[in-house]
C-alpha cells in the first residue's frame, strides 16, 4: 500500500552544516567523517529526518540535543550513521589464534581455567556469538582432561538498537555459509529462514552499549582476549592509538588483543608483544 505522506524535500548539507554534524560525531564518538564522505553523511541524516517528518536541519540538531528524547533520537542516528556490515566468522585466521590460544591455557591450566571474552564492536552479534561457539567447543573438548572450563563473552556497540538486535540472536538461513558443521549442533532453527543460538551458549553472552571514547575510564575487569576488528578504520591515527592503549589495561596476564589486519600501523605499547602468526594482527601481554 503507498503511504499518502508527502514527500519531504530537504536541502543539502551546506559547508557549516557538514562541519557541525561531522564534529558531533567526533566530539560524541570519536567517529571521522572526512569531506569525501560528506554525502554519507547527509543521506543517513536525510533518511532518519524523513522518517520522523524534519524538514529542517537545525530543528533535528535542536531535537536531538534536547534531553531524554534527543538521547534516543542520536541513539537512532547513530544506529545509522555506523556501519554493522558483518557475519559469522569473519576472518578465520582471527578465530582460529582464539582457539588456540584458549586450547593453550586450558593445558597449561592445573584445575578450572574461567576465559573471559570481549568483542568490542559487536554490531549486530554475530562476532560475539562465533566467540561463544567456538569458546564453548573448547570447553566440550577440555571435559575428556578432567580441566573444569568455563568462558564468558562481553559484547558492546555503540549502537543501541544493534545490540537490542544482538540480544534477540536471530539470524536468516543465509548466514549459515560461514559457520562450520561443527558448530551447527549449537544452532537452533526456528524455521526454514531462521536460526537462532542455544541457551546455554546465550547465557555465558552480556550485552551493552559502550563508547570507545571511555575506554581508558578504569576497570576491574579483565579479559583473556579482546577482539576489536572492523571499528578502528573509523577513528583517526592518533584516536586509534589512545583507543588501544586504553584496551592494554583490560587484559589480563599473556592476555590476547586481536585487531584488524590493515586497521592500524606502527602501533606499539611496552607491555604488549606482537603475536607471530600468519594473516592475523594480534599482541599479548607480556
Amino acid at each position: 500500500m503507498y503511504s499518502n505522506k508527502p514527500f519531504l524535500k530537504i536541502s543539502p548539507l551546506t559547508e557549516d552544516e557538514y562541519l557541525r554534524w561531522s564534529g558531533l560525531l567526533a566530539e560524541r564518538l570519536g567517529i571521522i567523517v572526512p569531506k569525501e564522505r560528506k554525502m554519507f553523511l547527509q543521506s543517513k541524516i536525510w533518511s532518519r529526518m524523513r522518517e520522523i517528518g524534519y524538514q529542517e536541519y537545525d530543528k533535528y540538531w535542536d531535537y536531538i540535543n534536547s534531553g531524554i528524547e534527543g538521547n534516543l533520537e542520536w541513539s537512532q542516528l547513530v544506529d545509522r550513521l555506523t556501519v554493522h556490515e558483518t557475519s559469522f566468522f569473519r576472518h578465520g585466521p582471527s578465530f582460529d589464534l582464539v582457539y588456540e590460544d584458549m586450547l593453550r591455557k586450558v593445558q597449561l591450566s592445573d584445575d578450572t581455567l574461567r576465559y573471559k571474552i570481549w568483542s568490542v564492536s559487536c554490531a549486530t552479534g554475530e562476532e560475539a556469538y562465533s566467540l561463544g561457539l567456538l569458546a564453548h567447543q573448547v570447553c566440550q573438548e577440555s571435559s575428556e582432561t578432567g580441566i573444569k572450563t568455563y568462558f564468558g563473552v562481553t559484547a558492546t556497540d555503540v549502537s543501541s538498537p544493534a545490540v537490542s538486535l544482538a540480544k534477540q540472536a536471530i539470524y536468516s538461513v543465509d548466514k549459515l555459509k560461514n559457520i562450520d558443521e561443527i558448530y551447527h549442533k549449537n544452532l537452533v532453527f526456528l524455521n526454514d529462514e531462521m536460526f537462532t543460538i542455544k541457551d546455554n551458549i546465550k547465557k555465558r553472552m552480556a550485552f551493552g552499549v559502550f563508547n570507545l571514547l571511555d575506554v581508558n575510564r578504569p576497570s576491574n575487569i579483565k579479559y583473556d582476549v579482546i577482539y576489536c576488528q572492523n571499528v578502528l578504520m573509523y577513528f583517526e591515527k592518533k584516536v586509534r592509538e589512545q583507543i588501544l592503549n586504553g584496551l592494554v589495561a583490560y587484559l589480563n596476564h599473556n592476555g590476547l588483543l586481536v585487531l584488524g589486519q590493515t586497521e592500524i600501523n606502527a602501533w606499539s605499547h611496552p607491555k604488549m608483544k606482537r603475536v607471530n602468526k600468519n594473516r592475523t594482527l594480534a599482541f599479548r601481554l607480556k
